[in-house]
Order: C-alpha cells, then sequence, then structure tokens
C-alpha cells in the first residue's frame, strides 16, 4: 500500500510511519465531496461554487511554490445525474483553466510527493525527533 486518502486533515500529503514501512496520507475531503449534496439541500450549482472558492483559495495559498491538493469527490450516482452535469462541467472548466494545474489520481499524487518531498520532511521529522524533551523531564508521555 502506497498510500491512504480516507483522513480528513491539511491540504498536503502526510507521512506516516508503519510497522511495515512508508505510507502517505492523500488528503480527502467531506465539504468538496458530491456527497455533501445528499446530506444537505444544496444542488449542483451551490456544490460548483463551493468547490471554485475551495479551489481559488487554494490556488492563491500555492502561489509561494508550495503546491496543494484539492480532492474533489464525486460519486456518478450523484454528480453524474444529468441535471448536475452543467455544473460539474463549470467547475471543471474552471480549474482546468488555471497554469499549473495537475489533475492527478491519489497514487500519482503519493508518488510525487515521494519523489520529490518526502526525503525533506523525512530529515525534518528526524532532527526533531533529537530534540524530543523525555518522558520523565515533561512529567507526561514522550512527544
Amino acid at each position: 500500500i502506497t498510500y491512504y486518502s480516507d483522513w480528513y486533515h491539511d491540504d498536503q500529503p502526510t507521512p506516516f510511519r508503519t510497522k511495515t514501512g512508508r505510507l502517505v496520507s492523500v488528503p480527502y475531503t467531506m465539504d468538496i465531496n458530491d456527497f455533501y449534496i445528499t446530506r444537505t439541500q444544496i444542488e449542483g450549482d451551490e456544490f460548483a461554487d463551493m468547490a471554485i472558492d475551495q479551489f481559488d483559495q487554494l490556488y492563491r495559498d500555492a502561489a509561494d511554490g508550495s503546491g496543494r491538493v484539492m480532492c474533489v469527490a464525486l460519486h456518478p450516482f450523484i454528480m453524474g445525474q444529468p441535471h448536475r452535469i452543467r455544473s460539474l462541467d463549470r467547475l471543471l472548466r474552471h480549474m482546468m483553466g488555471h497554469e499549473s494545474v495537475w489533475p492527478a489520481t491519489g497514487l500519482e499524487i503519493a508518488q510525487h510527493y515521494i519523489e520529490t518531498a518526502l526525503p525533506a520532511v523525512e530529515t525534518q521529522l528526524a532532527s526533531e525527533a533529537g530534540t524530543r524533551v523525555p518522558h520523565a523531564a515533561r512529567g507526561g508521555r514522550e512527544a
């Protein structure tokens, strides 16, 4: 297993250490998830508006070159319905109309992260591990 994508957290991948090796968590969302439509009283256009607002903010945040992951969770039986296709098309055209947007799968994101960012993250985590305060000195659990 290379990656896990069912943990709602940051907008960038996160490494996990497991008993059998490395695992990368690729961001997933419940907010920009068309299943949200079935839990609330919103429809396709409102979902597209929410997703566009999310994209625009993440795109601005990524201007420093660090990149962001925006998961758009879609289900054919929800957003794939004929009366929602126009909204989905508007969302996808908006996102893909920007420079440097990469429509990637979870595996592609995880592999890219492992190849380009993980070595530096692991070095940083290792250096931080050397600065941890011992359990007895803090009167609690070791960080």
